[in-house]
């Protein structure tokens, strides 16, 4: 299972880097068991604040089947941003009896340590996740009492001005526009 909050189109995503470590994760596993799925599951734009995510659903089916042993995922984080839902996935997988592998982490088998430690991923994975947005809040607060643009890109028949990021109408594009 793959999954990168900013969707992203080209060779190289992060969903592609995550699964060619999960890959070469099971390869060097050196575990005849292991047999990679045809399908994917990557959910590429997609945020880890909630499981509501369409791979994440369509993962879930073949492990509620039974059709599933091991889950590899790069790091925690992937699966999961908040503890709540990291928590309902793990006792989810251990009650389906399918294994979860981190990539990132080999050592991780499955003990009541290693459990411990996934209870603290998760915590620290909400925590960053928390981080981030109140970053993210912050820096709008600031744009705005600045009287700065806290929008994206900059629609055609506008330019923006270059200290305060506000849109100008382009006198030629906004022609096109009105037409």
């Amino acid at each position: 299972y793959t999954r990168q909050s900013v969707k992203t189109e080209g060779d190289l995503t992060s969903c592609e880097a995550q699964r060619q470590m999960c890959v070469d994760f099971v390869r060097s596993a050196g575990c005849p068991a292991y047999r990679l799925l045809d399908e994917r599951f990557d959910d590429n734009g997609e945020s880890g604040a909630s499981l509501n995510r369409p791979a994440m659903q369509r993962l879930l089916s073949p492990v509620r089947g039974g059709r599933v042993d091991v889950v590899v995922v790069h790091r925690l984080d992937r699966l999961s941003r908040r503890v709540a839902d990291c928590t309902a996935l793990l006792e989810e997988f251990r009650e389906s009896g399918v294994e979860l592998r981190i990539a990132a982490m080999p050592e991780l088998a499955g003990g009541a340590f290693d459990t411990l430690l996934l209870n603290l991923l998760a915590c620290f994975a909400e925590f960053e996740r928390e981080l981030i947005a109140s970053r993210i809040s912050d820096r709008r607060a600031g744009l705005i009492l600045r009287g700065r643009r806290i929008a994206g890109r900059t629609p055609y028949g506008y330019s923006a001005d270059r200290m305060t990021k506000q849109l100008i109408p382009t006198p030629d594009e906004a022609a096109i526009v009105r037409e």
